[in-house]
């Protein structure tokens, strides 16, 4: 039996001290076969709620960009699951019960569009600016993820557990100005290029471009007169 200082592994039973000791799990979930397929209704509803809180998240000046993070308190376990269970980079920690799993780049953006059926997930226009605010993914230096992960808490209490799940989901956000004349021309080339890419080409950047790891000192770049 394990001691309270060890940490019992969920699918060896064995007990390790730390949770470096244990092994990689990755994708394999032992209690998999408790978590009943959700109902099309219930991923639907779950899935609606992802592209609401992402979409108020976008804005439209630069006080919009840059990280950004909603949660979503009593997600159910199952539903992460079986929304994620497929994909490259989806993990399981038995020893945390946490889930995660990460979208990165172009080809990030377009997997999320498949789960969430729903071509137009990471970005939303103001018409009266023609500005838009979107979720960043990929530049000309660099990939960003769209980062999901779930995790439980548990309360006890008079001898009894209750339990809580969450799902949380971090971002990177920006804007650009929509360039009107080119609307035309980027229609037409809608059929010959993938949606991220087309998206890419209606945008010129309304501020400087600084390094992203200097993403919270916005407040130091000035915009420039026109």
């Amino acid at each position: 039996m394990a001691s309270q200082s060890s940490i019992s592994c969920k699918l060896c039973f064995r007990a390790f001290m730390t949770y470096q000791k244990l092994h990689s799990h990755n994708k394999t979930i032992p209690h998999f076969c408790s978590l009943f397929q959700p109902s099309s209704e219930q991923i639907s509803y779950y899935i609606n709620s992802f592209i609401v809180l992402i979409k108020k998240k976008l804005g439209f000046s630069r006080h919009a960009i840059g990280k950004k993070c909603f949660s979503i308190e009593t997600f159910p376990e199952n539903v992460f699951v079986y929304l994620f269970k497929n994909e490259e980079k989806f993990k399981y920690s038995p020893a945390k019960h946490k889930y995660q799993c990460c979208f990165e780049g172009f080809a990030g953006a377009a997997k999320l569009k498949e789960i969430f059926h729903y071509d137009h997930w990471n970005f939303r226009q103001n018409p009266f600016t023609n500005t838009k605010g979107y979720v960043l993914l990929e530049d000309y230096e660099n990939t960003y993820q769209v980062k999901f992960m779930w995790n439980q808490t548990t309360l006890s209490e008079n001898n009894r557990e209750f339990t809580l799940g969450r799902m949380t989901c971090n971002f990177i956000t920006d804007s650009g100005e929509f360039q009107e004349n080119n609307e035309k021309q980027i229609a037409t080339l809608n059929n010959q290029k993938s949606p991220e890419e087309s998206i890419k080409g209606k945008f010129r950047y309304i501020l400087p471009r600084p390094p992203l790891q200097n993403i919270n000192q916005y407040s130091k770049f000035k915009i420039l007169p026109s």
